[in-house]
């Protein structure tokens, strides 16, 4: 019994040990990793500190590289145009009035009339076009003179059925040509030619038009505006709607370029419709016609629409640099800061679309940009 109990004392002894060992053994590794973790975390700490102790912020760096953009001033010129419609307005004149009575019972679309065309007709007869100044005022047969008679020679010359020069004779020549153009045309061959049937046109080939109350189906009794022809003066007109016309004043230089030719124009005037929109003006800068003495050349309609060039800021020229290199002091005065370190004063003559011509200013020197404005 003795050894059994001094086996289980043994047994205990061993297996409180045992117990005691374990313990102590987990507490030293907690408490290991306990300091390992505060190790970290104050050392994570003194980074930390030591990183924006010593780091600058990302924002300054990002400022000074855009304070440090440079740019180059060259020599150039600043302006601003817009491209616009020029109308170029040929008024149309009365030239002949009716002299038949009857219904209108046919017509022409306006446009580019030649001799001998027809331009309406009045009860089946009908009224043609004639190359002259002086309106045909009677009836014309045998015997008669002057210069509606020549008229109608040059025109039956033109149509092939006279020869020789235009006389201002009515004579049997006449006569016979006159059957002729009838019988070409369908009419009865009177060999004389009725008031009204006969319209002297200034300028032919070249536009015409009718007027209002020669309209087929309506009655007609005499005297009734016929026959329009475009004007010699012409006017250059540009109309804008009001926002547009900001920009545009008296004195704006306009370029009308036209086919081969260009004219320059500058605004003389406006007015302002019941729309709202304004009609500016346009001249010559001497005054005179924009087209000068090449007015030929433009069709002879009513109305003839030009893209032009509008200068709604005027070109100016001189060394020029970016409106972001040009600085103001506290005095008012412009100046730009070179790459160099140099402040080099300047005065400001024009500015668009982001570039200003500076005075003051060398071409080819590195300037530095910047928005603000010092104190």
């Amino acid at each position: 019994m003795s050894e059994q109990r001094a086996g289980s004392t043994s047994g205990a002894v061993t297996e409180a040990h045992g117990w005691g060992s374990g313990r102590i053994g987990r507490t030293g590794r907690w408490r290991r990793w306990v300091g390992a973790v505060l190790i970290a975390a104050v050392a994570g700490g003194a980074g930390w500190w030591a990183a924006r102790a010593t780091l600058p912020s990302t924002a300054p760096v990002v400022a000074a590289a855009q304070l440090e953009q440079t740019a180059t001033s060259r020599t150039g010129s600043v302006g601003r145009e817009l491209t616009m419609a020029v109308n170029v307005v040929r008024p149309f004149t009365e030239i002949a009035s009716n002299s038949l009575a009857g219904v209108v019972t046919a017509t022409r679309a306006p446009g580019e009339t030649a001799v001998g065309d027809e331009l309406y007709q009045v009860a089946g007869v009908p009224v043609r076009a004639v190359a002259g100044s002086t309106p045909f005022y009677r009836d014309l047969a045998v015997g008669a003179k002057g210069t509606d008679v020549s008229q109608l020679n040059g025109a039956l010359i033109t149509l092939g059925h006279l020869t020789g020069e235009p006389s201002t004779d009515f004579n049997g020549r006449t006569q016979a040509a006159v059957r002729a153009w009838q019988r070409a045309t369908g009419q009865e061959q009177t060999g004389s030619v009725t008031l009204g049937e006969l319209v002297a046109v200034p300028t032919l080939p070249g536009p015409v038009q009718l007027g209002e109350e020669i309209a087929t189906g309506r009655v007609v009794a005499g005297g009734e505006s016929a026959v329009l022809a475009p004007t010699t003066e012409l006017r250059f007109e540009l109309v804008l709607t009001s926002d547009q016309a900001a920009g545009v004043v008296e004195g704006t230089r306009v370029t009308v370029p036209f086919e081969e030719l260009s004219w320059e124009a500058v605004v003389s005037g406006s007015t302002t419709g019941d729309d709202g929109n304004v009609t500016f003006t346009l001249t010559a800068p001497d005054g005179g016609p924009v087209c000068g003495s090449e007015c030929d050349a433009l069709p002879a309609q009513e109305k003839t629409s030009l893209l032009s060039s509008v200068e709604v800021v005027p070109a100016v020229e001189g060394v020029t640099v970016p409106v972001a290199a040009v600085r103001t002091a506290s005095d008012g005065s412009t100046y730009v800061s070179t790459a160099d370190g140099q402040d080099v004063p300047v005065t400001v003559t024009g500015s668009a679309g982001g570039v200003a011509v500076v005075e003051g200013l060398d071409d080819g020197v590195d300037v530095l940009l910047s928005g603000g404005q010092d104190a």
